[in-house]
């Protein structure tokens, strides 16, 4: 849900942010769903929403302003965005990190393919799950939370780390390819952390796998060269994995 600067924005989110957090510390707060069409209205130009047709667009404005989410500006050629997908709006524009989270696998119609998550800072984060008819149903969590609930949904069954396997092993790129195409379920993450200061973006991709009854693992970048490894992980160290990487700045 990452968005271009919004006017109000950041002070709305300096006022609101730690209210927020105490809130979302208690469980996740449902903000209700949106078309994609609604949802390009209020963020913008961003790759995720790309590719609505302007009447479509127009439609989504009408059907926001009838819902009293959208308001004109008296006096002006503008109009601001009301209630919880206000909210939202105004952190997105303060996000500092967005995880991608996309299912490579087959699923029910109505269970989201895509997760995206974007971290607001003081823990919480807002997140839009995406499902195949392309409603995305906003929410926001903390951190601990979405992690409990990502790894959870990620790993989806019996997952155990055999004795003597905690450290990753390399892996090559044919047999990468191998694994993740027989795997039964199958995870892609992107977390992208823009670095404002140097005008760039530290990214971290890495792959979540079921390789059998009991075994998912976790593929990363090797550290030492372009290669890949991979580690069997469960919930516990999957979601650990997921809080680390909340924390890259």
């Amino acid at each position: 849900m990452t968005a271009p600067e919004h006017p109000q924005g950041p002070g709305i989110a300096d006022r609101q942010l730690a209210d927020v957090a105490d809130l979302v510390a208690t469980g996740p707060v449902d903000m209700g769903a949106f078309t994609q069409a609604e949802m390009a209205v209020v963020l913008g130009e961003v790759p995720a929403l790309a590719g609505v047709e302007e009447a479509v667009l127009a439609e989504a404005v009408r059907s926001l302003a009838a819902r009293g989410v959208l308001h004109r500006v008296p006096g002006q050629a503008a109009a601001e965005v009301v209630g919880d997908l206000g909210l939202i709006v105004a952190l997105v524009a303060t996000s500092v990190g967005t995880l991608d989270i996309r299912r490579g696998h087959d699923g029910p119609a109505d269970a989201p393919w895509r997760w995206l998550i974007s971290l607001f800072g003081n823990g919480v984060v807002g997140i839009d799950r995406i499902d195949a008819l392309g409603l995305h149903r906003l929410s926001m969590y903390s951190v601990g939370g979405i992690a409990d609930v990502a790894s959870e949904r990620m790993i989806e069954g019996r997952a155990r780390i055999p004795s003597g396997a905690t450290n990753p092993v390399p892996i090559s790129d044919a047999e990468l390819r191998r694994v993740a195409s027989g795997a039964p379920a199958r995870w892609q993450l992107i977390h992208r952390v823009p670095r404002r200061e140097t005008d760039t973006r530290l990214v971290v991709e890495s792959m979540v796998l079921r390789t059998g009854e009991t075994r998912v693992d976790l593929v990363t970048r090797s550290p030492e060269d372009d290669g890949y490894q991979r580690v069997p992980v469960d919930r516990e160290s999957l979601r650990e994995y997921l809080k680390g990487l909340f924390l890259l700045r």
